[in-house]
């Protein structure tokens, strides 16, 4: 059986039209800390995560829903957009921010492209951002067009999206939707972790040392035994025994007065031997 000679040519057209399928991917980087990035298209929000990819050209908006906006951006900075190969010239793919009433100036948008006419986008940092907004139809200056197929678009809010790109590092699908503001890293704690030394008043007082009492000028005399109690089962002989003098004038008298008489003797007691 032969197939008809135009089945043989409709294969390899229906194979280079699949591998030149238009795609377009549009990423979003919200460095306000607050506040959530929204794709419309008819009406609805079409973003999941950080970015959306199509499928051919797309038409749409975008805005930070800070929870003022309305559902198509009223209110709020809205950015609108259309992603498209070009088939003339003049054609392809253009994207702007517009304050047109009924919307107005909500957070710093910016947005630039990138695989193909890298860098190249406009940022409205504040209301009066005359040049880089529409503020009535006919501002077409913030309007940016690019010519490439298949170009991708960098939606950024509190940054610069021309910046990122061309810094490399936004179109990574690493980058979160929503991330806080750039900071450097947190300070290390130093007083917290270290330990505090004890207030002077908490510290425990020296002890103070006992007055010593003042030596007696002569030492005191020994007492007698015949003065100091024994206690029971203490033995006594060996306790020091006082010899009482006589304190009294008459025998201190009759004292003196044997003295000659003794020596007297002696003497004799010598000559006899």
């Amino acid at each position: 059986m032969h197939l008809p000679h135009f089945l043989f040519l409709a294969v390899p057209l229906i194979a280079t039209i699949t591998v030149n399928a238009e795609s377009h991917v549009i990423k979003f980087v919200n460095q306000c800390g607050f506040g959530s990035p929204a794709l419309i298209q008819d009406g609805t929000n079409i973003l999941v995560g950080d970015e959306y990819t199509t499928s051919g050209p797309y038409s749409g908006i975008a805005y930070l829903q800070t929870g003022y906006c309305l559902a198509n951006g009223e209110n709020c900075t809205l950015l609108e957009m259309t992603m498209i190969n070009p088939t003339c010239a003049g054609c392809g793919s253009t994207t702007d921010i517009s304050l047109i009433p009924p919307h107005a100036y909500s957070v710093e948008t910016s947005f630039a492209y990138y695989g193909g006419c890298d860098g190249e986008g406009k940022m409205c940092s504040d209301p009066d951002c005359s040049e880089d907004a529409f503020f009535t139809s006919t501002d077409y200056v913030a309007q940016v067009a690019c010519q490439v197929e298949n170009v991708n678009l960098l939606v950024a809010f509190c940054a610069d999206a021309s910046e990122l790109v061309l810094g490399g590092s936004s179109p990574s699908s690493a980058s979160p939707s929503s991330v806080a503001p750039l900071t450097t890293g947190p300070s290390e704690p130093t007083t917290s972790m270290t330990p505090s030394s004890p207030a002077t008043s908490s510290a425990p007082t020296a002890p103070v040392a006992p007055s010593i009492p003042a030596a007696p000028s002569s030492p005191p005399a020994t007492p007698c035994a015949d003065d100091i109690p024994s206690a029971p089962g203490t033995p006594t002989a060996s306790a020091k025994r006082c010899r009482n003098r006589p304190t009294d004038t008459p025998s201190l008298a009759k004292r003196e007065h044997n003295v000659p008489a003794a020596r007297a003797r002696l003497r004799r007691a010598r000559f006899d031997h």
